[in-house]
């Protein structure tokens, strides 16, 4: 069982963390779309071999075709997460503004524009956004981790983690904490690259991987090797709920159980 000095060092080490980011946080490649698993190492991180916001790209071969990115919105580094066909979430300290271009690509590559029209605070970092328009059923919206989640069970599980150069990388669980989870590097080198989060990747996405699907359990506030909202958190989870409804009622979150 965790002590209080333990409990200490790690919000200690949270805070650490967020100097360079408070101003601004089964093995085998996949291919061809299939579903998500963990790399080999040092595996190729990108997740496009040509990107463009104002067009189709071309998406990278590989086990990243694996991870369904079609939900993350990379066009600007203050990136945005399709939590519903409607609403995404942000950092908080780092949003777009009103009216900014939203742009997403599904899994073929193909490319659709949506624009920010409303926003609504949530607990923390978290600022959840309301597009104009829904997107189609090929753009993913990811579940959160259910509240009855076992926090300490994902405790040490691998977790994707993507930045502001449309990359993915794979650290670890380090810990949850006071509607926190923090993450990091896992020093076996068996899966892909780790990264230290610098200025710019704020709001930018973390994932579990739970059976055949994604489940978002954090957008990025600090540095080095990332911490930020946990979204199965039910402090959190219940003001993410509270934000989509005031914005639009007509949609709901989803959530999974992580074992």
């Amino acid at each position: 069982m965790e002590t209080n000095n333990s409990r200490i060092r790690m919000i200690r080490s949270y805070a650490l963390l967020a100097l360079p980011l408070l101003s601004l946080v089964s093995c085998g490649v996949t291919s061809g779309g299939g579903a998500p698993g963990l790399p080999p190492r040092k595996a190729p991180p990108d997740i496009f071999d040509s990107y463009y916001p104002d067009r189709d790209a071309n998406m990278a071969d590989g086990w990243t075709r694996g991870m369904d990115m079609s939900g993350v919105s990379f066009n600007d580094t203050r990136t945005a997460t399709l939590i519903t066909p409607r609403h995404v979430v942000m950092a908080k300290h780092y949003s777009r503004p009103a009216g900014a271009p939203v742009v997403f690509h599904d899994r073929g590559g193909n490319r659709i524009k949506r624009k920010i029209i409303g926003f609504a605070p949530a607990s923390g970092d978290v600022m959840v956004a309301l597009l104009d328009e829904p997107v189609p059923s090929n753009y993913r919206s990811y579940p959160l981790p259910s509240t009855s989640t076992n926090s300490a069970a994902i405790i040490g599980r691998h977790a994707i983690i993507s930045d502001q150069n449309r990359k993915l990388f794979v650290h670890l669980v380090a810990g949850i904490e006071r509607g926190i989870i923090g993450f990091k590097q896992d020093e076996s080198d068996t899966h892909g690259w780790g990264k230290n989060l610098v200025v710019g990747d704020s709001g930018n996405p973390a994932f579990l991987i739970a059976g055949n699907q994604l489940v978002l359990v954090e957008t990025h506030t600090n540095g080095g090797s990332g911490s930020g909202p946990y979204y199965g958190d039910p402090t959190v989870q219940a003001s993410i709920r509270a934000a989509v409804a005031k914005l639009d009622g007509s949609y709901r979150i989803h959530t999974v159980m992580v074992r």
